[in-house]
């Protein structure tokens, strides 16, 4: 028994493909779906949430509707995960082509790892010359990253990561002075 459908496939010499949970259709359809149920799949392996989001990711999948709702019912199941699996599996996902996508479905999964990034969501901006939160700004930025360098692709994700701790508001709108060096030190340690 396997963590997704399109993982959970075989190959015989002679009796061929064994595809007991329907893989090969999940594959044609460009579909991740859990084996059987995604909350007991999720409960036996809490990382196969970040995996079944870095496949979407970069294979520019769509995840199955039941098992995208255990994923946002079980993103809990993350803080016991290593950082170091967590890492590896994001700095994958941050790279992948269904990127932008998969961080505005799944914000709230993001912000079980990396609160900083939480704290972005729905943090209006208040600026004639910002008409997103933060966070959706996070993300359409690197929207228009042609870039598959890691670096670059976090740099761009994490790039106003400070504004939510610097905000003021007068009569000409929010403003975020001083969320560049705020933005570094919390860079830092969520890269620790």
């Amino acid at each position: 028994r396997r963590d997704f459908t399109v993982n959970a496939m075989a190959y015989h010499p002679k009796r061929g493909l064994v595809d007991l949970f329907g893989g090969q259709v999940d594959l044609t359809k460009k579909r991740i779906s859990c084996v059987g149920d995604p909350e007991k799949r999720f409960y036996e392996d809490g990382l196969r949430i970040l995996r079944a989001l870095r496949f979407a990711s970069v294979l520019d999948f769509s995840i199955a509707p039941e098992t995208a709702n255990a994923i946002h019912a079980c993103r809990h199941l993350l803080k016991n995960i290593a950082s170091e699996r967590i890492r590896e599996e994001f700095c994958k996902l941050i790279c992948g082509r269904g990127a932008v996508r998969i961080l505005r479905e799944f914000s709230d999964v993001i912000a079980q790892f990396l609160p900083e990034m939480g704290q972005c969501v729905g943090f209006l901006q208040n600026s004639k010359y910002h008409c997103y939160d933060v966070y959706e700004h996070s993300i359409r930025a690197l929207d228009f990253c042609d870039s598959d360098d890691l670096m670059t692709r976090l740099a761009i994700f994490f790039h106003d990561v400070g504004k939510p701790h610097c905000y003021t508001e007068d009569a000409e709108g929010g403003h975020f002075k001083g969320h560049g060096p705020i933005g570094t030190e919390l860079c830092d340690a969520m890269m620790k």
